[in-house]
């Protein structure tokens, strides 16, 4: 099922779709593994924050166009280049090919 599938579920109550957790890239935040340890599993997230050798903060992550995301995704060129054009999903732009 892709992303339009998806977000065509989460509409809010004005009929819009509610784009808050889906990355411009297309992916579901709520699939996440370091979205789900954040909002869900504590010892998850202390496991996934060891790893990579990130403090419990630093790993939280609220989805990917939340203002706390995690500190990797914060550089997302993805994320930029889509702000940067006013887009967005990636596939919204003309650039973009399949």
């Amino acid at each position: 099922m892709g992303v339009g599938a998806i977000m065509q579920k989460e509409e809010n109550h004005s009929g819009e779709v509610d784009k808050k957790f889906a990355a411009v890239c297309g992916l579901y935040c709520e699939a996440c593994s370091w979205f789900i340890a954040t909002t869900e599993d504590p010892e998850r997230l202390k496991r996934l924050a060891a790893q990579l050798h990130f403090s419990e903060e630093e790993s939280k992550c609220y989805g990917c166009r939340s203002d706390k995301r995690l500190s990797y995704c914060e550089k997302c060129k993805m994320f930029t280049c889509a702000a940067e054009r006013g887009i967005d999903f990636c596939s919204e732009c003309e650039e973009y090919s399949l």
